[in-house]
Formats: structure tokens, sequence, C-alpha cells
């Protein structure tokens, strides 16, 4: 027992200068951060819970979860969309069909090797040269019931990111058919105004008029991209949660997933344009890793969105209803104690 005593002893002598010293700089470091003003003292908070609480609901985890179903969907959710191409490039006539393809075509061809991506244009002709129904009623549904999986993930982490009662799983459900659904028609009806924009400011303006306005056009073309995927997260948010609140509220968690997902996309990018240079072996493996690992960090970001605009929602509650959220969020903890 002595040997013993003496090493608690020698270890509570050399862990006490530790402790002081940790406490001495969380006295300084508690003093200076009463300086600061108030909003950045409000900001380092919200910023402090944001990150604990993203651990705390497995953030992490669950955006896996997401990514794996997205993975799963992704085959389907191209078939639907490429497959019902063919039945706009038969409206928009040669020129608006070429047009097509290289809208269709441009993004691909930035991240795909050659051979795959050469795989890939020849399924874009064929799917532009004529229309196949069958291809594409497969193709919606798989997507649909596929996809309406990954949405069904997002729903249930933004309501834990609320500390809410979840919905019952068949509401949950069609919510997310309903999503996906959707967000298949909205990528559907978003690209013939892509294609049809540029022609008709060419018929109904002048040509220096038609020159200086599809100028004009290209330079607005990944804002206005960008702001069709702001609003598409926004309403994500707004719709997802069983909680209620303006619009505008859930403009803030979108805008942090919008800025996150750009820069890691573009860190992303850049790593692989500088680590698979004369090196085909590695193109080969990188590709799909960049893929797996680009879905991950799209669903992270979306979720941590979720958690940034729920830690708003607790810190500074909606004036009209902020009792309802209190009491919603007490009655989960009595049920989560109760079982």
């Amino acid at each position: 027992m002595e040997p013993d005593r003496q090493r608690a002893n020698l270890k509570s002598r050399l862990s006490e200068p530790v402790l002081a010293a940790r406490e001495t700089l969380e006295r300084r470091g508690s003093a200076q951060f009463a300086r600061l003003p108030a909003p950045v003292q409000q900001g380092c908070r919200l910023i402090e819970r944001t990150g604990r609480d993203t651990i705390n609901d497995r953030v992490p985890g669950l955006a896996a979860e997401a990514a794996l179903f997205t993975l799963i969907s992704l085959p389907a959710l191209l078939l639907a969309v490429i497959g019902s191409l063919g039945f706009v490039a038969a409206a928009l006539g040669p020129a608006g069909t070429q047009r097509l393809r290289q809208l269709v075509l441009g993004i691909p061809q930035s991240f795909l090797t050659d051979p795959t991506f050469a795989t890939y244009e020849r399924v874009v002709d064929s799917v532009l040269a004529e229309t196949r129904g069958g291809v594409v009623s497969v193709g919606i549904a798989l997507a649909i019931w596929t996809g309406s999986r990954a949405v069904n993930r997002y729903l249930e982490t933004m309501t834990i990111a609320y500390g809410l009662e979840p919905r019952p799983a068949w509401r949950r459900r069609l919510l997310a058919l309903g999503l996906t659904i959707g967000a298949l028609l909205g990528a559907v009806a978003v690209l013939p105004p892509m294609v049809f924009g540029p022609r008709i400011v060419e018929w109904l303006a002048p040509d220096t008029v038609a020159d200086t306005t599809l100028r004009m056009l290209d330079v607005l073309f990944w804002p206005g991209v960008a702001l069709l995927v702001l609003g598409g997260l926004v309403t994500l948010y707004h719709i997802g949660v069983p909680w209620k609140t303006p619009w505008r509220r859930d403009v803030p968690g979108a805008l942090l997933a919008m800025v996150l997902w750009l820069l890691a996309s573009a860190g992303l990018r850049g790593y692989l344009a500088l680590s698979v240079q004369d090196n085909a072996v590695f193109r080969q493996l990188a590709v799909p890793i960049a893929v797996v690992l680009w879905l991950y960090i799209t669903a992270f970001v979306v979720l941590l969105g979720a958690e940034f605009n729920a830690e708003i929602e607790k810190m500074w509650p909606y004036r009209d209803h902020p009792w309802q959220l209190r009491r919603l969020r007490r009655l989960r903890r009595t049920r989560d104690a109760d079982g």
C-alpha cells in the first residue's frame, strides 16, 4: 500500500501546478472574453454551441449515412434527369440540342477521367438522339425511391438538431417523397430555360442588344445557379423541421452551408488537380474516392446548416412563439427520460 500511496502523492504534486496554470488561463480567458463587445460574445457562443451540438447530435455519422443513401440513388437520379432530356431535345431543334449537350457535358468533364467521360458522353448522345419512355419511367421510379431515403435521413437529423419530437414515420416518409419529387422536377425544369433563354433573346432583341444581353447572361449564370441552390436549401430547412418560423429565419444556415460547401469543393478539386498529375493509375482511383468524399462534404454542410439554424432559434427564439419551442423541447426531454 505504501508504494501506491507514494505514487498517488507524487501524481497529486505533479498535477497541482498543471491545474493551477489551467485555472489561471481560464480566468484570464474569461476576463478577456468579458471585455469583448456583446455581439462578438454572442457570435462566439453561437459558434461554440453549434460545434458542441454537432458532435452531441452525431452529425458526422448521420452525414455519412445520408451520403451513402445519396450515392446509392445517384445512378437512378442521373438516369431520370438525363433520360428526360430526350423529350426536351426533341423540341429544341439542332441548335438547342447542341447547347443542351454542352450544358450537360460541361460540368462532368471537369472531374471525370477521359475513359469515364467518354462513356458518359456516349450515353448522353444516345439519350438526346431518341426518347425512351421506358428508361425514363424506370429511372424516375428508382430515383424517387432511393433519393427519398437520403432525404428522410436529412429530415430526421434536422429534427434531432432542434431537439423536437420527430414526426410519425409515415409522415416523414411522405414528406421525403414529396421533397424528392420536387427536387427532381426542379432539376428537369431548370434546364430548358437555360437553353431557351439565349434563343428567346436572339429572337426578340436586335443584334446589338442581344449580344450585350447574352454576355450578361453568361456572367450571371453561376450566381443564378447559386441563388437557386440557396433557395432550395432554405426551403429544405423550412419544410423539413416540424417547427415553423418565417422563411427568412432559415437563410443563415443555408448561407453557411453554401459557403462551406464551395470552399470544401474548391479545396477538394485543387487537391485532386495537384495529386493526380501524370499518374493515370492514381487518377482512376481518385475519382471514385473524390465523388464519395464530395457527397459526404455535401451532406455534412447541409446538416451543419440545420444545426446552425437550430442554435439561432434556441438562443433567439422567434418572438411570436418562443414558449412553444421550450415546451416542445421539455416534452421531448421528459419522454426520453421516461423511456
